[in-house]
């Protein structure tokens, strides 16, 4: 039986979520478009609003960023929702919950002028009351933190494990496993901060991984929202 593809019969996917919305997501910007690499970005948008700012363990400042700095910033790739505040959503009732998502897709989509299709959970808690949530807002998924090290494309789009986090050791293992896998509709994502990258001074090894991954032609570059609706579109929803 012929194996399912990616579209233009891409064999692969390879996909990055960042989260946070913060100013090192401008350098971020270019070496995606450079590569033509597709991402997600996962923003708060009451924290956009107070130019939120703290700091890091390595001592360095953070700093989110404005809504007037985003606007155009991310065009080309996937806006999604991380909640409002960035709370630890533990403990807490629907009703909470369901403002946090609810009234951030409702910000976002007003600040950018299109629809907002992806949630991405805050640290590292996720529950069923949460997904229900999800499902209840309109999100057409939600991304948690926790790994997958697997380049098998999820069947729950509702508990969404990524391949694997930027600062992982196993990075550049996990990506060169993935450009000589054959799992059918292999998928890569990694996920992260980009703040992260200035900290631990990573950048180049990010443009390293960017650079081999564009060099391979049967790789697609797809935001989440993307791979997801071509996952059910093939797969049969």
């Amino acid at each position: 039986m012929e194996k399912l593809t990616y579209p233009d019969g891409k064999a692969k996917a390879f996909t990055v979520s960042y989260d946070d919305g913060v100013l090192q997501d401008a350098r971020l910007m270019e070496l995606l478009n450079k590569y033509g690499v597709v991402g997600t970005f996962n923003l708060n948008s009451e924290l956009m609003r107070r130019e939120f700012q703290w700091t890091h363990e390595s001592s360095m400042a953070v700093r989110r960023l404005s809504e007037s700095a985003v606007l155009r910033l991310y065009d080309g790739h996937e806006i999604a929702s991380h909640s409002l505040t960035h709370p630890y959503f533990e403990g807490k009732d629907r009703a909470f919950i369901l403002r946090e998502m609810g009234e951030d897709r409702d910000n976002l989509e007003r600040l950018f002028g299109r629809r907002v299709k992806g949630f991405a959970a805050p640290f590292d808690y996720w529950n069923p009351l949460m997904a229900d949530c999800a499902r209840a807002c309109g999100f057409e998924y939600a991304r948690i933190s926790e790994e997958s090290f697997s380049y098998e494309p999820p069947t729950d789009y509702y508990n969404w494990r990524p391949g694997i986090f930027h600062l992982d050791d196993r990075l550049d293992t996990f990506v060169d496993g993935f450009l000589e896998t054959d799992t059918e509709l292999a998928l890569c994502q990694i996920v992260g901060h980009s703040y992260d990258l200035d900290a631990a001074g990573m950048w180049d090894r990010l443009e390293s991984i960017l650079r081999r991954v564009s060099r391979c032609p049967d790789v697609a570059f797809m935001s989440t929202i993307d791979a997801i609706r071509h996952l059910k579109s093939v797969r049969g929803g």
